[in-house]
């Protein structure tokens, strides 16, 4: 099989425009400036670099909480802006837009100030910094909504997204005793954010238990006994059921509102294994009264087949509307493999070439579906359905005890 050559294509985001925001009382405006516009200041008075492990630090911060403070810059051009004040926060900022975390044109809330204020506005800035810890700003967001403001009040206030806010609300009703552990120190912005996997006080108590002690507290080691009695929605069961049947049975679901990449887990097994019977034996019915016995299992061991004696279809000719299709799917895959290994293939015939061979493999089924058994064999031989290794329905006919 051909290998493809991915060529990443750089984000093409709209060129966003620098909005003002009012200051109540204040005498200047605090403007929304898009990232792609800022540079750094030489006359930013910071000249020793932070340690990479403080840098480290502020990025995840930026990440999971926003900016904090605006930026101070002055005007280099209509569209050009050097940053004064936070050029550690704008070099974060640059980092998660190359990370395409955020969009390059990320709007930053920025002072905008006069050149001749530069050098004393970084000075000030450097020397009367006093960072808001993350669990004051987590609970800021949740007393705000309780005085009514909205989540996009909170988000341009902040200088952060709407869903930004959305997940810190979740992490902010992590259990109160947990929240204090991370003011004390004993535990970083990571594991509380392990901990969202339920709202369940009880639950993240009993895990914050069983990892103290612990000589380092690893945020995987708090999902992976969150999720100890749960099934992965990737799991063989979890993508036979579905997340859409689950939920709508009153199925619990865990997600990770921090990692888009972590599957979701199904808290409730008990359910989970209820409805993949109840699926498997509704398609169980198709076969009953016309073999001699029929069973459905959650799983099987493969090996357990051999033990079994069997009976096999009978041969017939192919259908040849099929048999078309797969000989002119091998052939276009022939044609498209032979195309300089991949590296000039245009997106949509690599789409193409990938949905070739499980199509290939559906034909392959269905032609083996239309072949008979005899009559004389279904009365001595049953059927098996289960759950395949991939989430599929697999059916196993012809088996003799």
């Amino acid at each position: 099989m051909a290998k493809t050559t991915t060529r990443p294509k750089p984000a093409t985001a709209k060129k966003t425009e620098a909005t003002e925001l009012s200051v109540p009382g204040g005498g200047t405006d605090i403007r929304m400036i898009p990232l792609d516009q800022l540079e750094p200041s030489p006359l930013n008075v910071r000249k020793v670099a932070a340690s990479a492990s403080d840098d480290a630090e502020l990025l995840v911060s930026i990440r999971e909480t926003g900016i904090k403070q605006n930026l101070v810059v002055h005007a280099l051009s209509e569209t050009r802006f050097a940053v004064d004040a936070g050029g550690r926060r704008l070099k974060a900022l640059k980092q998660l837009a190359e990370d395409s975390v955020i969009p390059a044109d990320h709007p930053v809330p920025c002072l905008v100030d006069d050149k001749r204020n530069a050098i004393l506005t970084s000075a000030t800035e450097n020397l009367q910094r006093a960072a808001m810890h993350p669990a004051d700003q987590f609970e800021a967001f949740e007393a705000m909504i309780a005085e009514g403001r909205s989540e996009d009040e909170i988000a341009l206030k902040f200088g952060v997204s709407v869903d930004l806010v959305r997940r810190r609300l979740k992490l902010a009703r992590v259990a109160p005793e947990i929240i204090e552990q991370f003011r004390a120190g004993d535990l970083t912005l990571e594991c509380v954010m392990a901990f969202t996997l339920t709202d369940d006080h009880d639950r993240q108590l009993a895990v914050w238990n069983a990892v103290k002690g612990g000589y380092h507290i690893h945020p995987q080691s708090i999902k992976r006994h969150l999720t100890e009695t749960a099934h992965s929605a990737n799991s063989a069961i979890g993508r036979f059921v579905g997340i859409e049947a689950y939920e709508a049975a009153g199925g619990v679901l865990l997600r990770d509102l921090f990692d888009d990449r972590a599957s979701a887990h199904m808290e409730n097994p008990e359910l989970l294994e209820r409805l993949a019977i109840e699926k498997l034996q509704a398609a169980a019915k198709t076969f009953e009264g016309t073999w001699k016995w029929v069973e459905v299992h959650l799983s099987v061991d493969y090996g357990a087949f051999r033990s079994f004696g069997r009976v096999y279809p009978q041969d017939i000719d192919p259908d040849p509307d099929l048999l078309t299709e797969e000989e002119r799917l091998i052939a276009r895959e022939e044609e498209l493999a032979a195309k300089n290994d991949g590296e000039d293939w245009t997106d949509a015939e690599t789409e193409e070439y990938y949905a070739i061979e499980p199509r290939l493999r559906e034909i392959e089924a269905l032609q083996r579906e239309r072949q008979p058994y005899a009559d004389e064999d279904r009365a001595i031989a049953g059927v098996v359905l289960t759950i395949g290794h991939d989430g599929a329905l697999r059916v196993e006919k012809g088996l003799v005890r």
